[in-house]
């Protein structure tokens, strides 16, 4: 068994990529967690210091669900150790035709974002009843 700890690194994103980053300061690529089953898919993203009122997430008309997150937490003077860096979020994920883009509906809770994606009804699957 290892006793080293893992420090694991946020992912910068690019500032030159689209309209990504609204304001000065870092941001980052927020980590997921992504669940399918057969009638919606849940993305859970991890957005710490984020309150609710400053998450926002839309669908483009190329079905492109963009997540943006502004970070109002702000560090304490005289730190002796940071290992968390602070910053705003940002990612996309490209949703198929298969799910209703009208009906997605996010919560947010202590930094974690759940969003949910239900299937259009036409693509969920059906049980078919055997006659006698």
């Amino acid at each position: 068994m290892s006793t080293d700890l893992e420090k694991r690194e946020k992912t910068a994103v690019n500032t030159t990529a689209a309209e990504q980053i609204n304001q000065a300061g870092p941001s980052f690529s927020p980590d997921v967690d992504i669940y399918a089953s057969d009638d919606k898919l849940v993305l859970a993203v991890d957005l710490p210091g984020v309150k609710k009122g400053d998450v926002t997430i839309n669908v483009d008309e190329n079905n492109a669900l963009v997540i943006k997150g502004k970070n109002t937490f702000t560090e304490p003077e005289g730190a002796v150790l940071t290992q968390y860096r602070i910053g705003d979020y940002y990612r996309v994920f490209q949703i198929s035709n298969d799910y209703d883009k009208e009906n997605i509906s996010a919560t947010l809770e202590n930094g974690l974002l759940i969003v949910t994606i239900p299937k259009r009804e036409e693509v969920k699957p059906k049980k078919i009843e055997i006659q006698a």
